[in-house]
């Protein structure tokens, strides 16, 4: 991939973060204002998180699936991921716990247990979710960067009898097949293993595999700009399907094949060598802060909600730019996290990082 597609990847993260703010702001703005923005309340998922799952599959495959069966020192490639989510994810939750603390009522019921809390700060599953709520899918994360781990620390034989089980069993766990899907479901760790969640990071490999086959055979892509903008439509198209019933809310895997779209249309496309529109830097930059947006987001709107509710702001503005201004002001929040928080933390952390090892030859 040439440089300007890797920032246009890069900028289409920062999108993704913008959507799951947009949907999460509609929510609460029906909660307080009962104005549901863009008609997106009650959508469940908006398809960002699940771009971000097939991304990230992509990137991983695209960086390290070379390395499948290399039997490699995973030492550092583990520190490294491991550092990516822990640290800040750890932060704010150690942050946020105290509230429910001081605030009876506030909690759900379960944040003060102490099970929960270590098992949240470890991003160990449970089925009322962690305690920072926005952050369930980073257990999806952990278990997809492990399970490559160790796809890269054994032979390569092996690597691909375990990633066939462990693919066949999510499709047929999906799928409901007899026998299989039934007792995966009695089980809730099992049914986290082989949930078809993770069938979006594998989706992602799968991309990263055939797009690298191609590069390597010389193949060009037919009309990534067509595919681009098929998966672009698909989102909203989405929307308005669940909107009015015609799919079921609960089908996230109904963004699978938008997001395919606009990821390979993103990959293949051929964009100007040389500087991109501004708004695309922009976007690329908000992909930098993607992480912590997506932790930080909701808090950010439910303080700002609050106090716009309590201003009364509604009566004398339109809802409609009352929840611009604090879109906008969540945003911002969360960029300033990123630059005085996350990156001084990550800088900081990377020194005590292992020095890579070479693989072991074959």
């Amino acid at each position: 991939m040439s440089r300007n597609n890797q920032i246009m990847l890069q900028a289409s993260r920062g999108a993704a973060a913008c959507v799951v703010l947009l949907f999460h702001l509609s929510s609460m703005s029906y909660k307080y204002f009962h104005y549901n923005l863009f008609g997106l309340n009650g959508l469940d998922r908006s398809g960002g998180v699940d771009y971000f799952f097939v991304l990230t599959g992509f990137l991983m495959y695209w960086i390290y699936g070379d390395r499948i069966g290399s039997r490699m020192d995973i030492r550092s490639y583990t520190a490294n991921r491991l550092l990516r989510i822990y640290p800040l994810h750890g932060l704010l939750t150690l942050l946020v716990i105290p509230v429910y603390f001081l605030i009876p009522g506030y909690e759900l019921g379960f944040e003060t247990q102490p099970d929960a809390i270590f098992k949240s700060l470890l991003l160990i599953p449970q089925e009322h979710g962690p305690i920072l709520g926005v952050a369930w899918s980073l257990s999806y994360f952990v278990l997809f960067y492990g399970v490559f781990a160790l796809l890269m620390a054994i032979n390569r034989r092996s690597a691909t009898l375990l990633l066939s089980i462990w693919v066949c069993v999510i499709v047929a766990n999906a799928l409901q097949l007899p026998v299989i899907g039934p007792v995966i479901r009695q089980h809730f760790y099992l049914n986290f293993l082989f949930d078809s969640t993770n069938l979006e990071l594998l989706a992602g490999c799968a991309a990263a595999y055939w797009l690298k086959r191609s590069q390597r055979r010389g193949d060009a892509m037919n009309s990534p700009s067509s595919l681009l903008w098929s998966g672009l439509i698909g989102f909203p198209l989405l929307w308005i399907l669940k909107h009015f019933g015609i799919i079921s809310v609960s089908q996230y895997l109904w963004y699978l094949p938008p997001s395919l779209c606009v990821l390979i249309g993103l990959a293949t496309g051929s964009f100007a060598s040389g500087p991109l529109p501004r708004w695309t830097i922009l976007l690329s930059r908000l992909g930098d802060a993607s992480y912590t947006i997506l932790l930080t987001h909701l808090l950010s709107i439910s303080v700002l909600m609050k106090l716009a509710h309590g201003l009364n702001l509604t009566q004398g503005v339109s809802p409609l730019w009352v929840n611009l201004i604090i879109l906008i002001a969540a945003l911002f929040i969360s960029y300033q996290l990123h630059l005085w928080v996350e990156k001084p933390l990550m800088t900081s952390l990377r020194t005590l990082l292992p020095t890579p090892r070479k693989a072991h030859s074959h």
